[in-house]
């Protein structure tokens, strides 16, 4: 191996040779993720009984993937009788709600599964159990004090007694779900000639697109999923639904990366489910046939395009009002928090995350909704835990924030509308109190410099065999000086140059072509003058 990879994983935590080696064969065993055995078992139950099971997911793609995932492999397990609902992000709000335990209800399902949510819906499960209803939570969030009373929980960050799993998507707990319930019903003899047993690797496209979506870390095990995924994607060994969000997004299968999934095939889902219905993305992802999938994917793109239009509005405002701050009072902020009664509640994390982006704060961005709250998306900085910080508002001044929940990157909450003000004052000053102020000040990594005989496509395409990239796995970086010969703008966004060697020995390496995406107006406005 090249020094430079060995020095590319070992920077990344990869110590051992068999972490760099992505067989299937090496992923965590189904017997280390806690419960897996009693949720299989149950299920194995109804469905020896024919049961109602319906699959409650949510509004974003780690939620439109599982619920995908789960429906298509429990009708390959030999169960047809199921059923998903998927939440309204403005009626219901976040997770199994009361409001969506009553809907569900009228279904009359035996059996629900919630998946990548659940672990937050302490009264809409209490009250579908108090039906006699089996609820199963498949979830990977942080849960709060108190667990839901579900008939089994799924989900690793719930018990304080388990190490490994923590940073499987929901789609990925969904996936290991069905892995179990396959082996309880190979144990029970349910497969024969006439059922028989399926590939569950077969959903692995799913998993990829899910866990890359949702921005989970991509430890060991993420990666070894994600890979898998890719490499059937990129073999055409994937459903129609996906097939078909490539085709619209003109992308190609066979050199499909984790950036073009990220980029330019999870936020056309998303879309559905920040300004639409997230039934759309869960009906592409079920397509049979490359048509029916290629006009929802049609239909999400559409939704995307809209989305961005409402982000662009949205970014532009809020840059003004943080621009209106005086420099100083800016660098003294510990945090964001802005509203704008106009603003739309299904885009608000991502102006979150824009803002984070060019600031390097904690960023909280709100607006109003349907229930008369204010409803709120928050992106975090690396050292600064942000539900953790939205826990210690919660423990300061209980009451102030009506509901919350997330990770350590990015978390969502309520608060009533006359309660902005001091929750802002609140959220800033946790921060300033907990966390360690070398937290802002934005650090740059890289992975060193190259040589020169590194700069030809041999290396690059080696680069790209090391993937997948991703949250806390990033793609490699590196450091050079150069002399600039040319430099222009392209499409008013893109700065384009021409770059030298200054040492270099071979005259093949002496210039080199090379592109910035989306640069800010300061960059480009330089290279034109």
């Amino acid at each position: 191996m090249d020094p430079v990879f060995t020095r590319i994983f070992a920077s990344r935590g990869v110590i051992l040779a068999r972490e760099t080696s992505y067989a299937l064969g090496n992923m965590l065993a189904v017997d280390k993720i806690k419960h897996l055995d009693i949720a299989a078992d149950l299920l194995v139950v109804h469905i020896n009984q024919g049961s109602n099971i319906l699959i409650f997911g949510d509004y974003d793609a780690d939620g439109a993937t599982s619920t995908a995932l789960c429906v298509s492999a429990l009708s390959s397990l030999g169960h047809s009788n199921v059923s998903y609902l998927m939440p309204d992000r403005f009626v219901d709000g976040y997770g199994l709600s009361l409001s969506v335990a009553h809907r569900i209800a009228n279904q009359n399902p035996d059996c629900v599964i919630t998946v990548d949510n659940g672990i937050a819906s302490i009264e809409g499960i209490a009250f579908l159990r108090d039906k006699g209803i089996d609820v199963i939570v498949t979830d990977h969030h942080l849960p709060a004090n108190e667990l839901p009373n579900a008939s089994v929980i799924v989900n690793q960050n719930a018990w304080p007694d388990q190490e490994q799993g923590k940073y499987l998507a929901g789609v990925g707990v969904a996936f290991y779900l069905m892995l179990a319930l396959r082996k309880t019903l190979r144990e029970s003899g349910w497969f024969n000639d006439d059922r028989p047993e399926p590939n569950l690797a077969n959903y692995l496209d799913l998993v990829a697109l899910g866990t890359l979506a949702d921005l989970v870390p991509l430890d060991y095990n993420n990666r070894i999923l994600v890979n898998e995924g890719l490499k059937r994607i990129r073999a055409g060994s994937c459903c129609s639904g996906i097939r078909a969000l490539v085709e619209v997004s003109d992308k190609y299968l066979d050199n499909l990366s984790s950036t073009d999934i990220g980029f330019a095939i999870a936020p056309k889902i998303n879309a559905a489910g920040r300004l639409d219905d997230m039934t759309i993305g869960v009906k592409c992802l079920l397509s049979e046939d490359l048509g029916s999938a290629l006009k929802l994917a049609g239909e999400l793109h559409d939704i995307n395009n809209q989305r961005k239009q409402i982000q662009q509005a949205m970014s532009d405002a809020a840059m003004q009002e943080i621009n209106q701050l005086a420099h100083p009072e800016l660098e003294s902020e510990s945090a964001i928090v802005l509203y704008q009664k106009d603003w739309h509640e299904g885009v608000v994390g991502i102006v979150a995350a824009k803002i984070r982006e060019k600031y390097h704060r904690p960023s909280i961005v709100f607006a109003g909704s349907e229930d008369g709250y204010l409803k709120g998306s928050g992106r975090s900085i690396p050292g600064i835990h942000l539900r953790d910080m939205l826990d210690g508002v919660d423990k300061r001044l209980p009451g102030l924030i009506i509901r919350f929940g997330g990770h350590a990157m990015a978390a969502g909450l309520s608060i009533e509308a006359s309660s902005l003000d001091r929750f802002s004052q609140a959220f800033k000053q946790v921060i300033s109190d907990l966390a360690d102020p070398d937290c802002f000040n934005l650090q740059v990594e890289c992975d060193g410099s190259l040589e020169e005989q590194h700069f030809d496509m041999q290396f690059a395409e080696q680069l790209q065999n090391l993937s997948p990239w991703g949250q806390r796995f990033p793609a490699p970086s590196f450091v050079g000086e150069f002399q600039v010969l040319s430099r222009r703008v392209l499409s008013n966004k893109h700065l384009k140059l021409r770059l030298k060697l200054p040492q270099a020995r071979d005259s093949s390496f002496q210039v080199l072509d090379a592109i910035a995406f989306f640069q800010p107006d300061e960059i480009l406005n330089s290279a034109q003058q």
